[in-house]
């Protein structure tokens, strides 16, 4: 089952209409004119599919509060809360024009979405036009692997005993890591070069748009890119292929 799936994420790596916008986990307040940004992707009277199944469960509730304040000035015609990705069909989902994946602990994220069929889902939404945005925990699975989350002072932990590592590969090989401090630069280059995935660093302020295979750095402070020949700063504005 496992080397099927394996073989499926690695077919459909990348979708033709792929938009997704990926934070790094800082306070909302940073990620203002993001917001923004992410809103004029998508239609008039947009409607927000929201997953806050990374955070603790007795949370989960003012986590939708939290979002719903967060776009107060945005108008959004609908923002609705996903408890269980068991229950979730294509029906329900092409029904919005977004998904917002929300911040927590990557490996209870992780394990909520293995044997479901949300990557199937969320590739198909992101095939037909609509717009992924994940923050911290959200963005970290959206790359190859998870490692990634385990670096720095503050990692997550794996509490859930997640065996597979693997992400959900939506931006090829490239892994992500959120809450980005330059003296982890070590702990990643030591990934690199031991997986073999390149790194998309991202600081609490920064975050990036991928659209199909191009990222964009928008935010307040540039990102760190890691590959076997080193680390690479991308400052606010530039762009590069993945």
């Amino acid at each position: 089952m496992y080397v099927l799936v394996f073989v499926l994420l690695s077919a459909l790596r990348y979708t033709n209409r792929m938009k997704l916008v990926m934070t790094g986990g800082g306070d909302s307040k940073h990620f203002r004119e993001i917001d923004k940004f992410f809103v004029n992707k998508l239609g008039k009277n947009p409607s927000l599919f929201f997953i806050p199944l990374a955070g603790k469960k007795r949370s989960w509730k003012n986590a939708l509060t939290r979002i719903q304040e967060t776009f107060s000035t945005i108008e959004f015609d609908n923002i609705e809360a996903c408890e269980d990705l068991h229950s979730l069909t294509w029906e329900k989902l092409k029904s919005f024009d977004a998904i917002y994946i929300d911040g927590g602990n990557t490996f209870q994220l992780m394990d909520m979405i293995r044997d479901t069929h949300f990557y199937e889902l969320l590739h198909r939404f992101l095939n037909c036009g609509g717009v992924v945005n994940g923050d911290s925990a959200g963005a970290i699975v959206l790359g190859s692997h998870i490692e990634t989350a385990h670096f720095g002072l503050h990692g997550d932990e794996n509490k859930a005993g997640v065996i597979s590592y693997q992400g959900l590969n939506l931006i090829g090989n490239w892994a992500v890591h959120c809450h980005y401090k330059k003296r982890e630069d070590k702990e990643i280059l030591k990934f690199v070069l031991e997986y073999g995935f390149p790194v998309i660093a991202l600081h609490e302020t920064s975050s990036v748009f991928v659209n199909n295979r191009t990222l964009k750095v928008l935010g307040k402070r540039p990102i760190a890119i890691f590959t076997k020949k080193g680390k690479k700063i991308v400052e606010v504005g530039e762009s590069f292929r993945l």
